[in-house]
């Protein structure tokens, strides 16, 4: 059975995207353009999901605002679809042309026997990010990841994010393996605005105008290992350009009250996708878990799980 799916499955779909990885930027691009038409005019990609998060995310927005960034949406979707395929075969002098960040900002963690944890979000590159954060963090980069539902791509997707020697932990992983983890010298690295799979588990924020379900795991893990607290954001520069800005966020997490982390990261995000909303990911049906409060009894059971 495994040899059918990596031979007639897996191997021809990434020989395939091997050959695209080759093509130049500019040829690269041409296809994004081809993509980007499709998904806006030819499918209507979640037309609907993305309107309707953006017209309650600004609702002071005009519908000719709306469709300006949808259109922009569109454009940076398409990029990050041929930039991931690039991913395959990129150098690492051009990619690290290509997305830059403040390095020397985590010295002081590497110089210590602390770690860190990084949170960050699905802004475009975060692919690029994935791979570069591995080749110039002072300790190995960490990445948790929720596998695909489709097992060929979630396949492919492991191969080309762990490229750089990255450490990929399955979230349904993360309590079981997270002390053990926590024993080597890494930096722990987070999408933590994805919608959380279990609703009786997370934190409540205002966010973007609405009751927002974000992951609690990210808070306890640093809380309980005292782990340097970093956000970042990613800036698209121009087409086929990314800034990483990260800022040192909480030295000593034990010290912050309950949600205080998760309360500054979506603060930190919130404030980063209105300087640039068009590279967020607003296909995504992030609030379609309905605000209710956690009982006492569920946050104890899901806290004792992390420990």
């Amino acid at each position: 059975r495994e040899f059918f799916f990596y031979m007639f499955w897996y191997y021809p779909l990434y020989f395939v995207l091997c050959l695209i990885s080759l093509l130049p930027f500019t040829i690269l691009y041409l296809i994004s353009d081809l993509i980007c038409f499709l998904l806006r005019n030819v499918f209507h990609y979640r037309e609907k999901v993305i309107d309707e998060n953006l017209s309650l995310s600004f609702p002071v927005w005009s519908a000719e605002k709306r469709k300006e960034v949808r259109d922009a949406y569109y454009r940076n979707l398409a990029d990050n679809i041929v930039e991931t395929i690039k991913l395959i075969s990129v150098s690492k002098q051009t990619l690290s042309k290509r997305i830059t960040c403040n390095w020397d900002l985590f010295d002081s963690l590497g110089a210590s026997d602390r770690n860190g944890i990084g949170y960050l979000s699905h802004q475009f590159n975060w692919e690029w990010g994935t791979v570069v954060s591995n080749w110039y963090l002072p300790k190995r980069f960490t990445g948790v990841y929720l596998p695909l539902t489709n097992p060929v791509f979630d396949r492919l997707f492991y191969k080309i994010r762990s490229r750089s020697g990255t450490q990929l932990i399955k979230v349904q992983e993360m309590q079981l393996k997270s002390s053990q983890v926590q024993k080597e010298k890494i930096i722990w690295g987070f999408i933590a605005d994805q919608n959380p799979s279990d609703p009786k588990r997370v934190s409540w924020n205002d966010f973007m105008h609405r009751k927002t379900a974000f992951s609690k795991g990210p808070e306890l893990i640093a809380r309980r290992y005292d782990n340097v607290v970093y956000f970042a954001e990613i800036v698209r520069l121009k087409r086929g350009y990314y800034r990483i800005n990260a800022k040192l966020a909480f030295e000593y997490p034990r010290e912050t009250r309950e949600g205080e982390i998760t309360e500054a990261y979506v603060r930190f995000l919130e404030d980063s996708i209105k300087r640039q909303p068009e590279n967020w990911v607003w296909s995504h049906r992030r609030w379609k878990h309905l605000y209710r409060p956690v009982s006492s009894i569920e946050e104890s059971n899901f806290t004792d799980q992390i420990n």
